[in-house]
């Protein structure tokens, strides 16, 4: 009885967690869905410009890799439900044995009855008895014989209502495999129609490697930039402590360490420095998309934002530099506590440096390249003199 009992346990939990993942998956598949319509609307403000460009195939290519995403969430969920309507189809199949086990039995008892009605009178059966005792134990059997054939019509008629009910859930199981395929089909059909326009670009834009890199020299002079004024900052910090340690690392005040350390605990839950953004170049050494053999430091990450986006700080801190780059754009960088966070590619900063700000207060307006159409910030974070992956710091989406 007690091994019955664990085995039930075991197949409900096991019945609780398949439902649990099917809920994550669709969760899942929303938010994928999501990110592809955001990724459209970003595609179609690039796409105003007839030229080709290298954001546009970033996007593009960020958008290949959700869809393929989705197509996967699409397939595991079609196997969830494959493995459902397998179920259902066992308890189906159980419940049709059981239902005709029970008819059989039925008849013969309705059968054996009019038989027995025929042969047997029931009146004289219990007259006939030698005593009182006996003829109640006969009246007693004689209502029994009846209510068991009551109950068995009972259980009948609940076995066929389960097992239409079964069949009902089949039937709506099988609807939704059907349209999850066809969604799955229509994705593909959707990731074949990328693949050729990411071809094309790449072709395109494989014709402009002088103007490529152009804009990787302009990127690094721009990121060695950032990078000697965080080491500025470090150095002035140290300047002003009256004590330095023999390593030169950054003393922090009381109200600094609380900070760096509210900062610390909001690992993967800070807010973005857009409203709306799709990370379209990665943190860290990456593959340039088109000139061969050529890698890019990335510092930090470029997200897509849309044209006249405000970026805002991630979390309260000081304005610790506000940075003019030579194309006219300006960057952001932003102290909390033992932390920088830096907004690089602005058209305008509503801030000053020194200026205290709160969690997503406005520090500025993303710059929306003419050329291109597109409209990305490049955010970074740092602790002291070490970079920072934003990916596992930003809240995910």
């Amino acid at each position: 009885m007690k091994l019955f009992i664990r085995i039930l346990l075991v197949l409900w939990s096991f019945s609780g967690l398949e439902a649990q993942n099917r809920a994550d998956l669709q969760q899942r598949k929303k938010k994928l869905q999501e990110e592809i319509q955001w990724s459209n609307d970003a595609l179609k403000q690039t796409k105003k410009n007839k030229n080709y460009s290298l954001s546009q195939l970033k996007t593009l290519k960020q958008k290949i890799s959700i869809r393929t995403q989705l197509i996967e969430t699409i397939q595991k969920e079609v196997d969830y439900i494959k493995e459902e309507i397998e179920g259902n189809q066992q308890k189906k199949s159980g419940l049709e044995i059981e239902l005709d086990s029970l008819k059989v039995d039925y008849a013969n008892l309705i059968q054996q009855a009019y038989k027995n009605h025929r042969h047997f009178n029931r009146l004289l059966f219990i007259l006939s008895s030698k005593d009182f005792q006996q003829a109640y134990k006969r009246a007693v059997y004689m209502k029994q014989i009846a209510q068991y054939r009551q109950i068995q019509a009972e259980t009948i008629k609940n076995k066929q209502a389960n097992l239409q009910k079964s069949i009902l859930v089949l039937k709506k199981q099988q609807e939704i495999k059907q349209t999850l395929m066809d969604n799955k089909q229509v994705e593909k059909e959707l990731l074949n129609q990328e693949r050729s326009q990411q071809k094309s670009s790449l072709s395109a834009l494989s014709k402009k490697e002088k103007q490529l890199k152009e804009a990787l020299n302009s990127k690094k002079k721009k990121r060695k930039k950032i990078q000697r004024e965080i080491e500025r900052i470090l150095a002035e910090e140290l300047r002003k402590k009256t004590e330095i340690s023999s390593k030169k690392e950054f003393l922090s005040t009381p109200e600094a360490i609380a900070l760096s350390n509210s900062f610390s605990s909001n690992k993967g839950k800070l807010p973005w420095p857009v409203g709306k953004g799709l990370i379209i170049s990665k943190f860290g050494k990456q593959k340039h998309p088109i000139l061969s053999g050529v890698y890019v430091e990335n510092n930090g990450v470029e997200i897509a934002t849309e044209a006249h986006s405000s970026c805002r700080s991630v979390f309260q801190g000081k304005v610790s530099s506000v940075l003019t780059m030579p194309n006219g754009v300006k960057v952001v960088m932003i102290r909390h506590g033992e932390y920088i966070s830096v907004y690089s590619n602005l058209s305008e900063v509503y801030v000053e440096k020194g200026e205290t700000l709160d969690t997503k207060q406005e520090v500025g307006l993303v710059y929306t390249s003419q050329q291109e159409g597109s409209t990305v910030v490049d955010f970074q974070l740092w602790k002291g003199s070490q970079k920072l992956n934003p990916q596992y710091w930003l809240m995910r989406k």
